[in-house]
């Protein structure tokens, strides 16, 4: 057996920050979840412990590749239940064979002690599928919409999307100001919004306020990202968590908007656009957002995001379950939790 040429570790100290971020951003792939700012907004996140594993040349010490992951786990009794792994947009390494030995060495360090493993694709990972399949992840499609900023103008942006939703931003804009958060008291007023969204109608977990305020933090100065805030009056009625990775993308992480006491001011559609905007301004390649639902099945948020005028992609996603017994008890005992947080909340 040929020797191998590189080595891991996931020991972050190793690993010059400045390094891991000028590999991020050089790489062709390079995106906001793969890198050192999105690693400490993880670390100071309650209830998220992120790993990472980098790839280095033995020959010269070099990266190579990197993968970040982060352990999500809920509070609570059911805690146990609900520990996963997810990945965003990794690996990122320079050739398909380092990234699939990423995934292998991954998968049997880091995987340890979690239900199971998602790896959401932001890219092309087709090359991957054969690898991952031999350590035991399945490859699924999954839709995602990206828009694309460079080289238009805001009349090119608004002309590509659906009239009605050029309108609403058009009629919007006449009653709201759109705003960088400065504050904390901002960010409150925004997390409280999509508490609510995210209990009534997401009814997925939100996280807790810590990664807002972490991210908030860490992205100060705008250069990875941005706290968008839709305002109306002296009221904060939306907004959006939009990292970015500098000349790349910007993303849609987190988005909410009061559109249901705010009708005629379209605090959704505004906080979408002031990320397409940005996004524009700065030359940034695409707005990303972040992932549109499976092809087969009906997802209503992805006609609201298709009439932004973006190109239908499909990267897919690759999943491994590590603990099939914990992961069917989980599944069945959060179905249950979700139901009984909805009726107490009716």
């Amino acid at each position: 057996m040929r020797e191998s040429s590189i080595y891991f570790t996931s020991d972050s100290r190793r690993v010059d920050t400045s390094e891991w971020e000028q590999y991020v951003l050089a790489h062709p792939q390079g995106n906001f979840f793969q890198s050192p700012v999105a690693y400490r907004v993880f670390n100071q996140t309650r209830g998220y412990t992120p790993n990472v594993l980098f790839a280095l040349n033995k020959k010269d010490n070099k990266l190579c590749g990197i993968l970040l992951s982060v352990v999500q786990q809920e509070s609570g009794w059911y805690s146990a239940l609900t520990s996963r792994s997810i990945v965003w947009g990794g690996p990122l390494a320079d050739s398909g064979e380092i990234a699939a030995e990423l995934l292998r060495e991954y998968d049997r360090t880091l995987s340890q002690g979690v239900i199971y493993t998602q790896i959401r694709n932001l890219f092309e990972q087709s090359t991957l599928i054969e690898s991952a399949a031999v350590f035991g992840y399945s490859f699924s499609p999954h839709l995602n919409i990206l828009v694309a900023t460079t080289g238009k103008t805001e009349k090119d942006l608004l002309t590509e999307m659906s009239k009605s939703k050029a309108r609403q931003i058009r009629k919007g804009l006449e009653n709201c100001t759109i705003e960088i958060c400065n504050s904390t008291s901002d960010l409150n007023d925004l997390y409280s919004i999509l508490k609510n969204l995210y209990r009534t109608k997401a009814k997925k977990p939100l996280p807790d306020i810590s990664f807002f305020q972490s991210f908030y933090n860490e992205t100060a100065g705008g250069e990875y990202g941005s706290v968008f805030i839709i305002r109306h009056k002296d009221r904060i009625i939306g907004g959006m968590v939009a990292p970015k990775l500098p000349g790349k993308k910007i993303y849609e992480w987190y988005v909410a908007g009061d559109d249901t006491h705010y009708k005629e001011c379209y605090p959704s559609v505004l906080a979408t656009w002031a990320a397409i905007r940005q996004a524009n301004t700065e030359g940034m390649r695409h707005f990303d957002f972040l992932g549109a639902g499976k092809p087969d099945a009906d997802y209503g948020v992805r006609e609201f995001k298709a009439r932004f005028g973006g190109t239908e992609v499909n990267y897919g996603r690759f999943e491994k379950i590590h603990r099939p017994i914990l992961m069917k008890i989980g599944t069945f005992g959060l179905k249950a939790l979700s139901q009984l947080k909805t009726i107490k909340a009716s």
